[in-house]
């Protein structure tokens, strides 16, 4: 899966030269899979043990374990899971809303502690200790949020996507619930478009027969799809969408399809959903992509080709931004280049260095949110990291 070390490292490789320090996640998210695996023999152990002791398991033990075993015997026992974007996606929210729901079913107040609950506990305290953080539900958002910049970069298949596979690479497919987590962080985000496009991709997959999504229909997805309509400004739109679906004997809808006929106003009616600058950047995102842009913006950014460490390979590199500079390298991370990455970097990795939202003040170590971490690396003075530097690129030297 080149794409994701083309994105996060190609990025990191940036952040270094701007600011002296490389940012993945995908060193610390690799570990979260390790451990999991841990967790998963600990939760499969209990159970074993009370078949054997013919003691009563819940159906939502049961239901967890069911939904666990596969997706987790795969992110522990391929390193290369967690490169996969919607791969780390699942990750996360396991750990968010799945792992704790097993601990707290198996080790309540009210639970009966034998060996096999004990060790359960014990492995948690391992798992806890390992993984410094255990994630939040920030750190799915923020998840969610760099798939959807993704899509909106490179115009990825939603419905492929969703099914499990992305860049022609296989992946675990999304449920309805999770595509549901997506749109609503997207309109949270003020990505409508997007937003859309994916209700859209998942009003194509009715029905649903999974017990998780029998409280997702066509009904809830067209509400989805109204707000986002109403969001962004087409309120006639988003009564139409409700239209058919008023008379389903469900008052909330009815009275959503009144606020949104009665919020109509034919003069200010908004055609089309605005493609904000997150979603659609020309500098950031079409420069490299051969589309015309006018000579005076052509005079401002521009692509040149620049040597790489890979013999005879010429990459594209990106002026995304003249004041501060900003260049974008478009891949040039050979194999050789991220194995060196990851086995420097996992030797000195420390907590990501953050801005507090009260101020502008720079808080080493502070967060507690995110699951990066950083590390400083003198690129120029190792032999796996040749990189040539173009005369007219002044911010790199």
């Amino acid at each position: 899966m080149i794409f994701l070390w083309n994105i996060s490292i190609v990025c990191g490789l940036l952040f270094h030269i701007l600011h002296g320090e490389i940012f993945t996640s995908v060193y610390k998210l690799s570990i979260l899979a390790n451990e999991e695996g841990k967790l998963l023999r600990a939760f499969k152990k209990y159970i074993a043990t009370q078949i054997r002791d013919q003691r009563s398991i819940s159906l939502e033990l049961q239901r967890l374990l069911n939904d666990l075993e596969s997706a987790v015997t795969d992110s522990s026992q391929n390193p290369r899971y967690a490169e996969n974007p919607i791969n780390s996606f699942h990750l996360l929210g396991r750990f968010v809303y799945k792992w704790p729901v097993v601990y707290s079913n198996i080790l309540c107040a009210e639970c009966r502690l034998d060996d096999a609950a004990l060790y359960l506990n014990t492995t948690y305290q391992i798992v806890n200790m390992n993984i410094v953080h255990w994630p939040g539900e920030y750190d799915v958002k923020a998840s969610a949020q760099a798939l959807l910049r993704l899509r909106t970069f490179y115009y990825f298949n939603i419905d492929k996507a969703i099914n499990g596979v992305l860049f022609d690479e296989q992946c675990q497919p999304l449920n309805p619930s999770q595509v549901l987590k997506i749109i609503r962080i997207a309109i949270d985000s003020n990505l409508l478009h997007e937003a859309k496009l994916w209700c859209e991709a998942l009003l194509r997959r009715l029905p649903f027969t999974s017990y998780q999504d029998e409280n997702i229909n066509e009904l809830a997805i067209n509400r989805f799809l109204a707000a986002i309509y109403n969001q962004a400004g087409m309120h006639k739109k988003a009564a139409g969408v409700l239209l058919e679906l008023t008379q389903s004997g469900y008052s909330e809808v009815d009275q959503e399809y009144e606020f949104y006929k009665n919020s109509i106003n034919e003069t200010d009616e908004k055609q089309n959903i605005a493609l904000v600058a997150e979603e659609y950047d020309n500098h950031y995102k079409q420069l490299c992509r051969e589309n015309r842009k006018s000579p005076r913006e052509y005079s401002k950014l521009y692509c040149y080709l620049s040597v790489t460490s890979i013999p005879y390979y010429n990459a594209k590199v990106e002026i995304a931004n003249l004041q501060p500079k900003i260049l974008v390298f478009h891949d040039v991370i050979s194999e050789t280049e991220a194995s060196y990455l990851r086995q420097e970097g996992s030797k000195k990795f420390e907590r990501s260095t953050v801005i507090s939202e009260s101020s502008d003040r720079v808080i080493p170590g502070a967060d507690t949110d995110r699951v990066s971490q950083t590390f400083n690396i003198a690129l120029e003075t190792s032999s796996a990291m040749l990189i040539n530097i173009p005369e007219d690129a002044a911010v790199l030297r």
